[in-house]
Order: structure tokens, then sequence, then C-alpha cells
């Protein structure tokens, strides 16, 4: 069975479960865990993460791509990220995952006392995708500052291949 459809059966058992309990089932929870891929440049030698892993722009919509890693099992994931790296171009090669609680992402500070949030967005390759939208139209520095944030406050774990 390819991982997608696998990932929609999970997906579809998943929100029939909660909206039995009267929740949307694209409702981010802070104790969920979520995992952002990692590609070349993104990881050190050290093992350490760099900013940009973490780096928003117009191309990715002011906005950062993010599996809900506890929804499905690893494997679905890492195989999904490794048809996603042969599609990617420039020669990127996949890395691993930046695995993160999303309770962490409310000690980022977005300026004007808000701090991002992330936000079930369903794609037809990945029904556990998860976006973790920042404001758009800023300078280039301010998305290295939130970049370097989530590397110091929301204290990803790098889970390399």
């Amino acid at each position: 069975m390819s991982c997608s459809i696998e990932l929609w059966l999970r997906f579809l058992a998943y929100s029939i479960k909660t909206l039995w309990v009267r929740r949307s089932p694209l409702a981010v929870l802070d104790e969920e865990v979520l995992a952002r891929q990692l590609y070349s440049g993104h990881v050190r030698k050290n093992g350490r993460l760099n900013p940009s892993a973490f780096i928003a722009s117009a191309r990715n919509g002011f906005g950062l791509s993010v599996d809900r890693w506890c929804k499905a099992p690893e494997r679905l994931f890492l195989a999904n990220a490794l048809l996603a790296a042969r599609r990617r171009q420039g020669g990127q090669k996949f890395k691993g995952f930046a695995r993160f609680d999303a309770a962490s992402l409310k000690s980022i500070e977005l300026g004007d006392s808000l701090h991002p949030r992330a936000i079930g967005a369903p794609t037809l390759r990945n029904p556990f995708h998860a976006d973790i939208p920042l404001p758009p139209d800023k300078e280039e520095d301010y998305y290295l500052l939130i970049a370097t944030e989530f590397i110091n406050k929301a204290n990803p774990q790098a889970v390399l291949y």
C-alpha cells in the first residue's frame, strides 16, 4: 500500500475520532509533536541545526511546512519525505527531520505579543501536513530572527538518516 493511501486512511480514522468529540481534525493541539523536513544546508557537521531549516520566504508563502509527527508511524513520513526529495530541484538531499512540540511555539515571539501556531493543512500526498503561518512581507532580517528563535526556543531535535 502506498504511503499516501495509508496516511489518508489514518487521517480518515483520526478525523472521525476527533469529530466524535466535537473537535476539528485540523486543530493542532499543544501536546502534538511536529516535524520539519531537513535538507542539505539545514544541518551542521556537528549535527546541530542551522537557522536555514526554519527560514520563511515569499516562495513558501511566508510559512513553515511541518508534519504532524505524532499522528502516523515515522516510516510513512520518511517515505513521503524521500518522495518529496526526489521532486526537489537544486540537488538538495534529504537529511532527516527536526522534531519539536507544538506547545513550544508559544515561546517564540513574532512581535506585538503574537506567537506562531500550527494549523492542519492536508495535502494530496500528506493529510497530516500542517502550516505554521508567519506575517508576510517583512524584511529578510525578521525571518532570520524568527528562524533563530525556532532553534533557540522551540528546541527542535534532529532525527537524521
